[in-house]
């Protein structure tokens, strides 16, 4: 899969680019403002819908996401959260996440494996089919 270019020359990482939600989340990291409540939340502990849901972007989640974020293991969410720390004190503002599920896949109920795992030195989300 395509993948944004990285601003460290680092390998591309296969994504979602054309989920919403993950879109939506890369364009707000932009915002200095943004990243602070997103590292105060993830400190507080929120849950990761209701971080959604209060940095303003429940309109991209998906009925679908939103079920598989609220199934996360404590462990998973813990590694979300750790990597989006590492990913927050960086100068790459976009959400460490290796997919290999389209969104047609989600949609369609394709069940799905969170974890996160090491990749290019940092710790990275990946969410891939289930194996059966």
């Amino acid at each position: 899969m395509p993948n944004q270019s990285s601003k460290t020359g680092a390998q591309p990482r296969p994504m979602l680019p054309s989920n919403q939600l993950v879109m939506a989340a890369n364009a707000a990291l932009a915002d200095p403002n943004f990243r602070t409540s997103v590292r105060q939340m993830h400190a507080e502990g929120y849950p990761l819908v209701k971080m959604v849901d209060a940095l303003g972007l429940e309109d991209d989640m998906t009925a679908r996401i939103r079920t598989i974020l609220e199934g996360l293991s404590p462990h998973v969410v813990e590694g979300i959260r750790q990597a989006t720390l590492d990913m927050l004190d960086t100068t790459v503002y976009e959400m460490p996440l290796n997919c290999t599920v389209t969104d047609a896949e989600l949609e369609s109920g394709v069940p799905v494996h969170v974890e996160v795992e090491p990749e290019q030195g940092r710790p990275t989300i990946h969410v891939r089919p289930h194996a059966k």
